[in-house]
């Protein structure tokens, strides 16, 4: 063998053991830097893929539930039957509303009643009284010329008296039984409206869906007790998707409203874009706390999903930085799609080596052959 051709192949094995220890170095340094940043250099978030929620519960104290109509994952439309439940508190009000409103009717049956009875005897109380204080004058004239004793003119002057108070009393009672009337019709107005409103609201406790949505994860049960506004009987999911997602504290950088990043879940990445950087940093929920670790919080960021996404309601999904300009591919999903073109590179890059090798071969063995 030439001398020649062994200094190539010299350079060659050279060559690969340099270009080896470059990738190695190479990779071990980036993992090293990755390692010892950690999510101060690369956004790396965590987060939850959720939507508006949207609770259905009880606004009475106490209610049981006596039906349900939905089960976890169902579509609902706004106004769909959810739940029935009963209240002892509503139902006792609604009786309490419906007896004061019976006293109350029957308290103006009598009043009318009263006030048809003074109208019919006003005319023959006024009769009477006019009639009376007639005779009264006839008497008079009488006692005057001596014909009759003071005995029936005193009896005459008491019936004038009790004539005239009859009268009079029964046009008072008139005057207040108008008065006495209007108050109560006023009452059964007003107590009427709060049983109509209290009826309408309760609407024999029945829940409906305020909006159209999924029904969440959690759903009350037949006979459980609900306190009021507190225990919900299912909420509902309703919107588009979204990410809540929770900075790192430790991140050196800032983040922009329209900023892209990618949003990996279960089985899919998609390109999300930063619609708002909330001005609050909480605790971070309990499924990303790391144990026997001081309990981390990051500031809340809110990313807009594409329709496109299928991530589930509350899933957990993982926020990283875009490697491409339309930021819709993670590093793995641009290794898997570059391994085809990588294999036709090597193959390419392989025959020409052997082209180069061949050609240094033959250019070596021409002197030779011309010796």
């Amino acid at each position: 063998m030439s001398t020649e051709l062994k200094a190539s192949r010299l350079v060659w094995t050279k060559l690969r053991r340099i270009l080896i220890t470059t990738a190695i170095v190479g990779g071990v340094g980036g993992s090293a830097i990755y390692a010892l940043s950690g999510s101060s250099v690369l956004l790396n978030a965590d987060g939850l893929a959720t939507r508006r929620n949207v609770a259905v519960a009880s606004p009475w104290e106490n209610a049981r539930v006596r039906a349900v109509y939905v089960n976890p994952g169902d579509w609902v439309d706004a106004g769909q039957k959810i739940a029935v439940v009963e209240s002892a508190a509503m139902s006792r009000s609604l009786a309490d509303l419906a007896a004061e409103k019976a006293r109350i009717s029957s308290r103006l049956a009598q009043l009318e009643a009263r006030k048809g009875v003074v109208k019919a005897l006003l005319p023959m109380a006024e009769a009477n009284a006019t009639q009376t204080e007639a005779f009264l004058e006839v008497l008079q004239k009488a006692s005057a010329n001596g014909n009759v004793t003071s005995k029936p003119l005193q009896e005459m002057m008491t019936a004038r008296v009790q004539a005239a108070d009859r009268l009079l009393s029964l046009k008072a009672e008139q005057g207040s039984l108008e008065h006495e009337i209007k108050s109560n019709q006023d009452a059964l107005g007003q107590v009427s409206g709060a049983f109509q409103d209290l009826e309408r609201n309760y609407g024999g406790g029945i829940l409906t869906a305020p909006a159209s949505g999924y029904v969440g994860s959690r759903v009350a049960a037949v006979g459980e007790v609900l306190g009021g506004g507190k225990d919900g009987v299912a909420s509902i999911y309703t919107g588009a998707s979204y990410v809540l997602a929770y900075i790192p504290e430790g991140y050196l950088f800032d983040l922009e409203e329209g900023q892209g990043v990618n949003v990996k879940g279960r089985g899919q990445v998609v390109a999300g874009r930063i619609e708002k950087v909330l001005p609050v940093t909480e605790a971070l929920p309990p499924e990303f706390q790391m144990p026997n670790k001081v309990r981390g919080r990051g500031q809340a960021v809110r990313v807009a999903l594409p329709a496109s996404n299928h991530f589930a309601v509350d899933e957990k999904v993982h926020l990283t930085s875009c490697y491409m300009n339309k930021c819709e591919m993670g590093p793995s999903q641009i290794v898997r799609k570059a391994v085809p073109d990588l294999q036709k590179l090597g193959a390419r890059l392989g025959g020409w080596i052997k082209g180069l090798k061949a050609l240094v071969v033959n250019q070596s063995e021409a002197p030779s052959a011309n010796v």
